[in-house]
């Protein structure tokens, strides 16, 4: 195995060290944080294979199906910046789910860039020029041109995550549905609702290419 795939995989460790440094950050939210990496898992990794599926990527070692594992470090991140501004008393109405948005955003521009340094994978063009001359972008990290609605997307698929696991939940829970049935149920809905973003992002980028 390469080098490069190892260290990939190796960072993916952050993540459950993350769930234990909560303790620290908000105490009391350790199960919270368990459950958001493994909904945030299940929902990047749908996303990740029906992209590549529908030929988004060109990714001969599956690079991308490692990123899933790395998307839940950004989601607890997400959730450690939103309690430590709101205990500030900056509340703002949905304001968790608009840094889960933002750093969705950043997270997944900086996963592209890395992408592009290493080489990780190319994004396929499509066959018209005037769409990647409007509508992509070149990542200042990397240089990988990419579609300049990704980064969009994937920060939208985070306040899905953020609204199954803080929203849904608790509506599970107030219904007596079990901690684990009720965690079951939020990881078959994550995996339907990475499928239903990836057909609405999808239909949208074959709307934008027919306008083009």
């Amino acid at each position: 195995m390469d080098l490069d795939i190892i260290a990939l995989y190796a960072l993916a460790v952050i993540g459950p060290i993350l769930i234990f440094l909560t303790h620290y950050i908000v105490k009391g939210r350790g199960k919270d944080m368990t459950r958001l990496w493994f909904i945030t898992f299940f929902s990047y990794m749908v996303y990740y294979w029906l992209a590549k599926s529908n030929n988004i990527y060109n990714d001969p070692r599956d690079m991308v199906y490692g990123f899933a594992l790395l998307w839940p470090i950004a989601a607890i991140l997400a959730f450690w910046i939103a309690e430590l501004l709101t205990k500030k008393g900056r509340f703002v109405p949905f304001f968790e789910m608009m840094v889960a948005f933002v750093v969705g955003v950043i997270f997944s521009f900086l996963l592209d860039g890395l992408a592009g340094f290493w080489k990780w994978y190319t994004y396929v063009q499509p066959s018209n020029p005037a769409i990647v001359q409007k509508t992509w972008f070149t990542n200042p990290i990397g240089g990988l041109q990419m579609p300049a609605i990704m980064p969009f997307l994937l920060g939208i698929l985070m306040i899905v995550v953020f609204f199954l696991v803080f929203n849904v939940y608790k509506e599970l829970r107030k219904r007596h549905i079990d901690d684990t049935s009720a965690t079951l149920l939020l990881a078959f809905l994550s995996v339907l609702m990475g499928g239903v973003l990836w057909v609405v992002s999808s239909a949208v980028m074959g709307f934008v290419s027919g306008y083009v």
